[in-house]
């Protein structure tokens, strides 16, 4: 692929900060009193002059991440984590940079466990992908930025959502393959709601957009890896349930400007029991390009899908839903009574309106099925 001039451009209004607006960036964090405020929220014990002294110190992407970040998500950790199963990283990182994609299942976790054990197994971290929804005030734009994100713009005419569609793929495909840099994205537009994990057929033809005729050598490049993360307990599980339940009534859902801010807190707060992440390279090989487009893109979301339904983890709490929802005792083997007294406890605690709760079972219960299919 040829970089032009003016794509390298292009790249400047979605790529992460480049060294010049690191350093300005920082610097502005500096003089901002909402900034400082926001660190305290994490960091209770931080006084204005050291977080200045630590902005001070940063002079990369990765020393913001590793002064403000990594400790939040180490504390994330101890206090809402009971075990945080890692598996199957360490051996594609050791391969080089890839193209992480991911099911997504909390704004914030889904990528800040994957950049927090990057880190603590020595390896550099990934660039991020960044919804434009999210810079919600210039506080967050450069928070975000240094955080080491690009933005995915995601509002637009339908020309504009297509030139933007190009330009990103056009800068990931650089990224990987002439950066030398790894990059992570979710599976689709936003956060499974239902349970249900769908890599949507758009990033698969977004991918696509960058790499020539030849799309299983344009897939290839990209050196894709399938992350499938699964928490024990859903990161804003009744949100996500009332969300649906409104769009189904209204037709519609429109979110409150700082809703996923509050999202993300909440997704950091909240007790989550125990978390997987499952790392496997997706095999090109086990695709079949030999249809049109349209089958070949369906082809490759199938198996991205696949993937993650194979190493997504199930919990108790999927069991217990399953059984719930279904009226049966078919995976009794794997939880006590115990076990099922205190989960439809958190779920009449999340809500007292029937269809909240049944969808919150739904939510649980739906990789128990997404399972069962890949198996069979």
């Amino acid at each position: 692929m040829t970089i032009t001039k003016e794509i390298a451009t292009i790249f400047n209004t979605i790529a992460p900060y480049n060294q010049q607006q690191i350093e300005a960036a920082l610097q502005w964090l500096t003089t901002s009193s909402q900034f400082k405020e926001g660190v305290k929220y994490f960091y209770p014990d931080w006084v204005d002059e050291e977080i200045i002294h630590k902005l001070n110190q940063c002079k990369t992407c990765a020393d913001f991440q590793v002064n403000f970040i990594e400790p939040m998500i180490s504390s994330l950790i101890e206090n809402s984590i009971n075990n945080l199963y890692i598996t199957g990283l360490e051996e594609v990182a050791r391969k080089g940079n890839h193209l992480y994609i991911s099911n997504h299942r909390d704004i914030f976790l889904d990528s800040g466990l994957l950049q927090y054990t990057l880190y603590h197994k020595g390896f550099p971290f990934t660039e991020i992908s960044l919804g434009d929804n999210l810079i919600v005030n210039p506080v967050m734009e450069r928070v975000a930025k240094l955080n080491n994100m690009y933005t995915v713009f995601r509002s637009g005419t339908r020309v504009e959502l297509l030139q933007n569609a190009k330009n990103l793929s056009a800068y990931l495909r650089y990224s990987i393959t002439r950066k030398n840099v790894s990059s992570w994205i979710a599976q689709g537009n936003g956060r499974t709601k239902d349970g249900n994990d769908k890599t949507f057929p758009g990033l698969v033809r977004m991918l696509l957009m960058s790499g020539g005729d030849n799309l299983k050598q344009s897939l290839s490049d990209l050196k894709i890896v399938i992350s499938s993360v699964s928490y024990e307990y859903e990161p804003c599980a009744v949100e996500k349930a009332i969300e649906l339940q409104t769009k189904e009534e209204l037709g519609v859902y429109k979110k409150s400007k700082f809703e996923n801010i509050n999202s993300i807190i909440k997704g950091i707060e909240d007790q989550k029991g125990d978390v997987s992440l499952h790392f496997e390279e997706l095999n090109v090989d086990a695709i079949d390009f030999s249809g049109d487009l349209k089958s070949t893109i369906r082809a490759i979301a199938g198996e991205m899908d696949r993937l993650v339904y194979k190493n997504y983890k199930l919990f108790k709490t999927n069991y217990i839903a399953y059984d719930m929802l279904h009226q049966t005792n078919l995976f009794v083997d794997f939880y006590t009574q115990e076990n099922l007294i205190e989960f439809k406890s958190y779920i009449q605690e999340q809500s007292d309106d029937i269809d909240i709760q049944e969808r919150l079972l739904k939510m649980y219960a739906n990789p128990v099925l997404n399972k069962q299919r890949d198996v069979n």
